[in-house]
């Protein structure tokens, strides 16, 4: 998945001091809530969890006190359904949950540096463009970095070098999208295992939903940070992908739990746990 955007931010209050606590900690332990009685749909049905809320299903994936946190986005496209975007959810159903347990959040997405010039201006447009990113996702971005300040939650982009903006593109002055996801796929890592040697460090990775997989195919392996920070982290490493079922399709329609989109409606919230530390959160239709 390609980067939530591009904006010239300024992100000042990474500078703040924020509480350093757990995600989940042992004495704001959550009530699990009791799942829904499911009626099988047609098609096979793994084994699930159906909540009212993101916010209660949340609470089971957070049961084992990670202190790093890697969620796993779909993009809204301009070609996409018209529904409020993955990120605008995040924000307002989820975030607020996250918030007292996290010391800092990393947002997939980087400022145009000014003094990079025509080579940074030529990146951020073609992958604009090329993208199709939604119209809103600036907006939503900027309304989830003032709830993370507002909060004492640390808000950091991935930071790009001008040498890093020039070897994006080709010799025909096109950007080369793979090594544009290798390069934000370290970032997110380096920033990943830094969480892991900080002892008071809990954090939250906010992205597309290869690089935060522990469990990547073979095709998308090289995209994801998630395999080296759960090796390094152990048990302190969650991934978690935010999956609206409009979204869902091609390769990211896993068929271990495709057919749990049939159950998908717009006041059911569906969990699903892939594997070890491995999440996949199915939200409301609409």
């Amino acid at each position: 998945m390609l980067t939530l955007t591009l904006l010239s931010l300024s992100l000042s209050a990474a500078a703040q001091e924020g509480p350093a606590i757990a995600l989940n900690p042992a004495q704001a332990s959550p009530t699990v809530v009791t799942p829904a009685v499911v009626t099988p749909a047609p098609g096979p049905i793994p084994p699930h969890q159906i909540f009212p809320t993101a916010a209660e299903a949340l609470k089971v994936v957070l049961a084992t006190n990670p202190r790093i946190l890697g969620v796993g986005e779909l993009h809204s496209t301009t070609s996409g359904p018209a529904i409020p975007t993955t990120l605008s959810r995040f924000t307002t159903d989820i975030f607020p949950v996250l918030a007292p347990y996290t010391s800092d959040l990393i947002l997939e997405t980087w400022r145009i540096d000014g003094r990079c010039g025509e080579v940074a201006e030529t990146v951020a447009t073609q992958v604009e463009v090329q993208t199709e990113r939604a119209p809103s996702v600036k907006s939503d971005l900027l309304v989830l970095v003032e709830a993370a300040v507002a909060a004492d939650v640390r808000p950091h982009d991935l930071a790009l070098t001008c040498a890093e903006h020039a070897g994006l593109l080709d010799t025909a002055g096109d950007v080369q999208f793979g090594p544009l996801l290798s390069l934000l796929t370290v970032k997110l890592q380096e920033f990943a295992l830094a969480a892991v040697t900080t002892p008071d460090a809990t954090m939250v990775l906010y992205g597309g939903a290869v690089h935060n997989d522990i469990y990547p195919s073979a095709d998308t392996a090289k995209y994801a940070y998630g395999p080296a920070v759960a090796k390094a982290a152990g048990a302190n490493y969650v991934e978690l992908d935010l999956y609206q079922p409009e979204l869902v399709k091609g390769i990211m329609l896993e068929p271990e739990w495709a057919g749990l989109l049939a159950l998908s409606s717009p006041d059911k919230v569906i969990l699903y746990q892939r594997g070890a530390r491995s999440w996949v959160m199915l939200l409301p239709k609409g």
